[in-house]
């Protein structure tokens, strides 16, 4: 029922908005805070919604061919693994066929905290996504307060003012792929 409520007022409670951000290593120094990467530990419930949230945002980009066939890391069946598997091979083709290879790899630091929701929702706007469901995905990004969490201490709470939850459900979709169709 609250999910029901929450799709129909387009309003999310504020409790889901709560992100608690654990810094999870990557690599080098573990001194460095700069080898961490922060993951926004979001509340359950919310995550449940954002999983029927993303089948629905999905279906409608697939079925108005919305998203390129050669996207990978958040379809079904099509993971960075598959990606770099048809990637290797359209590049052993080539190689075999003494054809020329151009690769571009693009790293975006912090692309997920950079990502403005005014211009999202544009883009989810126009790429056909109904009013209610962008009211929603507005209060999904919208007010949203996190703290740090180290060991057992914590952060003083603060305001996210832009950017995409990293670790959510819906966060990948969301995120402004360049591989969409432009409007």
């Amino acid at each position: 029922m609250i999910f029901n409520v929450s799709l129909q007022t387009g309003e999310i409670p504020e409790i889901w908005k709560f992100a608690s951000v654990t810094p999870i290593f990557k690599k080098g120094s573990p001194s460095n805070p700069a080898n961490y990467r922060p993951i926004s530990l979001t509340c359950i419930s919310c995550k449940l919604l954002e999983v029927g949230v993303k089948e629905a945002i999905l279906t409608h980009l697939l079925t108005h061919g919305l998203i390129n066939k050669h996207q990978h890391g958040f379809l079904s069946n099509k993971s960075t693994t598959t990606q770099l598997l048809e990637s290797s091979r359209d590049w052993n083709i080539a190689l075999s066929s003494r054809l020329p290879i151009d690769v571009i790899y693009l790293d975006y630091a912090k692309a997920f905290d950079s990502v403005v929701h005014t211009k999202l929702l544009a883009k989810l706007s126009c790429y056909g996504i109904n009013d209610r469901l962008l009211t929603w995905i507005r209060s999904f990004l919208t007010d949203r307060k996190q703290y740090a969490t180290v060991s057992s201490c914590f952060s003083p709470v603060c305001d996210v003012i832009s950017g995409v939850p990293q670790g959510s459900a819906l966060g990948p979709v969301l995120f402004p792929s360049p591989v969409y169709n432009l409007c």
